[in-house]
């Protein structure tokens, strides 16, 4: 075994003993350990090699580090090298050379394959490794209510370099500032949880190689959503890091409805609701618009959803109510980051008005003898309506005139029928009527009847002949005239005048 005295003085001139190399290193890059109990520092190892009799490594300075021949002890500096070293170090006092050994029997030793294997670790040049070792993970992850979302998390050394990793933590950064633990896993000893029962890693394993971090979270709630950063410490690179936003959704149910507008409201000036659009249950809010070419707005609020962490949105579309808006169609859009596509919900508008009459089944050919005729009285009217009259100007119906409803039935077309008709009609909400002028002919369309005729065509009708009335007799009268004059120059049958 080599002496101390050869231990002391292997490196000498170029620093190249375990102890230079160590202060080489510690100069270069800084123990990056993290844990002074588990690894001595370099300063320590050397301290611990020299009295052990570990042999250093040639450093490949040049300057130091002489090699062991045949593998047995470091090889002895010459004799004019130990006068000089006598000549310059003074003598130590008994006393303190005996304290110094007494000191190193007491100090606890590491053992000698430990320190094999750490030494080289302290030799390790800043430059070792030309790759750089990287964690992977999504910018964003998204997760449903009550499903499990999984936050994926890998190492990625290069391929030339083989990472040793001493933990994995998941930390979760509070609302307030500031990060906790809510998962570590040991190479060795395995996953722990400070609130043990929804988390889980998905393929880390206890004794195989940590590259794959990856945390499911289970029964998703809305207190879930943060960032989460999976942080790797490696030995002797350090930590890496990456980090995660956690999205937690809730899909909204939908519907939508008309609304029937009270009597009280459909009175007043003021834009009424006509319509409502529920999206109930949506983490984030859902956004509700109605896409209509009506002149309308929306009035929307916001309610607590059923879930903790959900909310229910509610919108009403107003205007101001019309019997024109009545049975028109609507559409309630509801758009939500779960959807791939806004929803569309159709609504027939329901607006409560009095009835709007009118008379048709009137063709302007009602002439005397005719046979079923009909007159329908058109309706729209919400609520429906509760009741029809007929009549007339004159008062109550004719004979041949029976009411059957929304219908009035002709049984033969007299002079009677030539009058004015009106139905009336009522609802809830009120009353109204409309009229209708019945002519009735003398015959058919194709055989006008006097009574058909205006009075300009009578009086022109009237002036014609008359007109031809007196041409005619101022032509008879005048034939006759000239036959009388004929007659009077004939000359006699016996030729006398």
């Amino acid at each position: 075994m080599p002496t101390r005295k050869a231990l002391r003085g292997g490196g000498g001139g170029g620093g190249g003993g375990v102890r230079g190399r160590c202060q080489r290193r510690r100069r270069g890059r800084a123990d990056t350990t993290g844990d002074s109990r588990r690894v001595p520092s370099c300063f320590a190892i050397s301290q611990e090699a020299e009295e052990l009799g570990v042999p250093s490594p040639p450093s490949g300075s040049g300057g130091g580090g002489a090699r062991p021949p045949g593998g047995q002890g470091f090889e002895q500096p010459s004799s004019g090298a130990k006068r000089r070293r006598r000549r310059r170090a003074p003598a130590r006092p008994p006393s303190a050379r005996s304290t110094a050994s007494m000191a190193l029997r007491a100090r606890p030793a590491w053992p000698p394959l430990l320190l094999s294997l750490l030494s080289p670790l302290c030799w390790a040049t800043p430059g070792a490794g030309t790759g750089t070792v990287g964690v992977l993970a999504p910018a964003q992850v998204r997760g449903f209510l009550g499903d499990t979302a999984t936050l994926p998390c890998h190492l990625q050394p290069p391929p030339e370099q083989d990472a040793l990793v001493t933990l994995v933590t998941w930390l979760r950064r509070e609302p307030a500032g500031g990060a906790r633990s809510v998962a570590v896993f040991h190479p060795t000893q395995g996953p722990s949880f400070p609130e043990p029962g929804r988390l889980e890693f998905v393929a880390a394993r206890p004794g195989e190689k940590l590259r794959d971090a990856s945390l499911a979270v289970r029964d998703l709630r809305a207190e879930d959503e943060a960032n989460y950063t999976c942080q790797f410490a490696m030995f002797p690179e350090g930590s890496r890091s990456a980090s995660t936003r956690l999205r937690v959704l809730a899909q909204p149910q939908n519907e939508a409805e008309s609304l029937e507008v009270p009597l009280s409201r459909w009175l007043s000036p003021e834009p009424v609701p006509v319509a409502r659009c529920i999206s109930k249950g949506g983490r984030p809010p859902a956004r509700i618009s109605w896409p209509s070419p009506l002149n309308e707005k929306a009035n929307e609020s916001q309610v607590p959803g059923p879930l903790p962490g959900t909310t229910t949105v509610i919108s009403l579309l107003t205007l101001t109510s019309s019997s024109q808006e009545d049975g028109k169609n609507v559409t309630c859009q509801v758009e939500h980051e779960s959807f791939e596509e806004p929803v569309q919900l159709p609504v027939k508008l329901t607006v409560l008005h009095p009835p709007e009459v009118s008379i048709s089944g009137y063709d302007d050919d009602w002439y005397l003898g005719r046979s079923e005729a009909t007159l329908s009285c058109d309706v729209r009217s919400n609520p429906e309506p509760t009741g029809y009259d007929w009549s007339t100007t004159r008062g109550p119906l004719p004979p041949s005139a029976v009411a059957q409803g929304s219908r009035l039935l002709i049984h033969t077309v007299d002079d009677l029928i030539n009058t004015t008709f009106i139905c009336r009609v009522t609802n809830t909400l009120g009353t109204s009527q409309a009229e209708l002028t019945v002519l009735v002919r003398a015959g058919p369309s194709g055989e006008p009847s006097a009574a058909s005729w205006s009075p300009t065509t009578i009086a022109i009708l009237t002036v014609v002949i008359v007109a031809g009335v007196a041409l005619l007799v101022f032509l008879i009268y005048f034939l006759r005239s000239r036959n009388s004059r004929q007659a009077s120059y004939e000359p006699s049958a016996n030729g006398s005048f």
